[in-house]
């Protein structure tokens, strides 16, 4: 975590690289460094690219096996399916780890 902040934070990465990190279950008030909620089309489409941007987008999903399931497919899979995959993102554009 510590180490994708300061990426976030170098200089020479801020405009090319963001984190975004969403609490789906925290309860009161989070801090501003947080998105409370879901990840949906609707949070993808205000903080990433267009799939259309081509190779100089790349999405990267970690969580339980349901948000792979809702946003890009099984981990196991290469093909992007769910929300990602509606959205027009590739397999060279969305890493499942």
């Amino acid at each position: 975590n510590e180490m994708l902040s300061n990426w976030c934070s170098d200089e020479n990465n801020s405009d090319k690289f963001a984190v975004t990190h969403v609490l789906s279950h925290e309860e009161g008030e989070v801090s501003e460094e947080y998105t409370k909620g879901y990840i949906d089309r609707k949070l993808i489409q205000s903080i990433a690219p267009p799939a259309s941007a081509g190779k100089d987008v790349l999405i990267f999903v970690c969580g339980p096996p349901i948000m792979y399931d809702i946003l890009c497919g099984p981990r196991g899979e290469d093909d992007v399916s769910g929300v990602l995959g509606e959205m027009g993102y590739g397999s060279d554009q969305v890493y499942k780890f």
